[in-house]
């Protein structure tokens, strides 16, 4: 597992964040790590609304798609 080291945080941000946390039942450390896991992960509309982007970057490449691929809906 990965560690990281915040600096510079305001003194407004950290307080909200601790409250939060505490309103939580939580450390602060579990919110930070909750809210990392959980907004530093796109979801599956965001990935396939970037995926979409990319393609249209280079039209005419007809991308070849497994049926794993029309499965999860990607088209």
């Amino acid at each position: 597992m990965g560690q990281i080291l915040v600096r510079n945080i305001s003194d407004a941000a950290l307080q909200a964040l601790r409250s939060k946390a505490i309103s939580k039942g939580q450390s602060l450390e579990s919110l930070v790590r909750e809210l990392i896991e959980t907004e530093g992960v796109p979801d599956k509309a965001t990935l396939l609304a970037e995926m979409r982007r990319i393609r249209a970057l280079t039209p005419g490449v007809v991308p070849t798609l497994t049926s794993a691929d029309y499965r999860e809906g990607l088209e």
